[in-house]
């Protein structure tokens, strides 16, 4: 007859398990922007008007053909945008860690064996 001595190990490990996290997102938003701007315009104006009086030199010098063109201006909005950076959001992570003590029982088999005498049965029997 054989008995088995069975004993337990305890094995301890350790696994990952998914335990929360965050979810960024990042969108456009636009908004209404509105400056007041003075802008300035030429307008030619041409006035003619009656004069009655006797021809001067300087009339004489400018009695000739030609043309003059007189140019009209005007000032217009220029916008332009350029994005710059004001802010960052940075996301990472931080580790730590802890101990724990891990604790549970493990079993054995455990066999005791015991010598029996059996002189001392058979003597113990005469005796009677």
């Amino acid at each position: 007859m054989k008995i088995p001595i069975i004993e337990e190990d305890l094995q301890i490990g350790k696994r990952q398990v998914e335990s929360g996290g965050v979810r960024v997102r990042s969108r456009v938003i636009e908004k209404p922007v509105e400056e007041t701007l003075r802008l300035r315009q030429e307008h030619v104006v041409v006035n003619r008007h009656p004069v009655n009086r006797a021809v001067t030199d300087a009339d004489l010098s400018g009695f000739k053909e030609g043309d003059i063109e007189i140019t009209e201006r005007a000032e217009q909005a220029v916008v332009s945008k350029q994005a710059r950076v004001v802010e960052e959001v940075e996301v990472g992570k931080q580790v730590s860690e802890r101990e724990q003590v891990v604790s549970d029982t493990v079993r054995r088999t455990d066999v005791e064996v015991e010598e029996i005498d059996t002189n001392t049965t058979a003597r113990r029997a005469t005796n009677k």
